[in-house]
């Protein structure tokens, strides 16, 4: 809702793209993606695509954080870290490091989630 409206604010709709910076494993969170929603508005719940090497992968936004909040929506421009259902770490790129190997937390950097 605007300052000085009663009318609640118009919920964003239509497609939306977000650029991938980093991905992390976070325990008993599941995996989030940071970046940058780079077209559209993003929102928790949203089906979306993310286009990995290996081919397209159907994901479900289930959480959005913008400078360490949670959101309900993040517009273009916006930095932010998306929660994502339909992802593991098996999808996440390994690099051989300290007892064996290590999720390569920049792998996916310029990979693109998209609406669906």
């Amino acid at each position: 809702m605007s300052l000085f409206s009663r009318r609640p604010a118009e919920t964003p709709s239509g497609p939306f793209r977000f650029r991938i910076s980093e991905i992390y494993q976070i325990p008993t969170r599941g995996i989030v993606v940071t970046g940058t929603v780079t077209d559209g508005t993003v929102q928790v719940g949203a089906n979306a695509v993310v286009q990995l090497p290996g081919g397209a992968r159907q994901v479900v936004v289930t959480r959005i954080e913008t400078a360490r909040r949670k959101r309900q929506s993040a517009e273009a421009g916006a930095e932010a870290g998306l929660y994502l259902s339909g992802l593991s770490t098996d999808d996440i790129p390994t690099v051989p490091g300290g007892d064996g190997q290590q999720q390569a937390n920049n792998a996916l950097s310029g990979v693109e989630v998209t609406s669906a």
